[in-house]
């Protein structure tokens, strides 16, 4: 399992891993990635979040319109309402010459 204190991790099937603290809140949790910004409103997220997928990473210049190309290639920042936004490294699954 990743530090959460400073990383996090992309699964191929189940997308990514939320670490505990921002899993629970009652307004909103931003997360943006180098491709997009998702406000998600609701009373919490599952372990995973199934949304975010390798297609959100990569290299700006390979990425259609990305929203936040300082994230890239590989972190994630999450910004719960009324919090400090809090920037994590993502580990990616190993992409193939099939992938690429």
């Amino acid at each position: 399992m990743p530090d959460v204190e400073n990383r996090t991790h992309l699964h191929e099937d189940h997308g990514l891993w939320i670490p505990p603290q921002f899993r629970e809140f009652d307004t909103q949790l931003v997360i943006r990635t180098p491709r997009t910004t998702i406000q998600h409103y609701s009373d919490g997220l599952d372990a995973y979040y199934a949304m975010i997928t390798a297609a959100d990473f990569g290299d700006p210049s390979e990425i259609r319109d990305p929203k936040n190309p300082d994230l890239a290639p590989d972190h994630v920042r999450f910004k719960p309402q009324g919090e400090d936004a809090v920037e994590l490294a993502v580990d990616l699954p190993e992409r193939t010459e099939v992938d690429a």
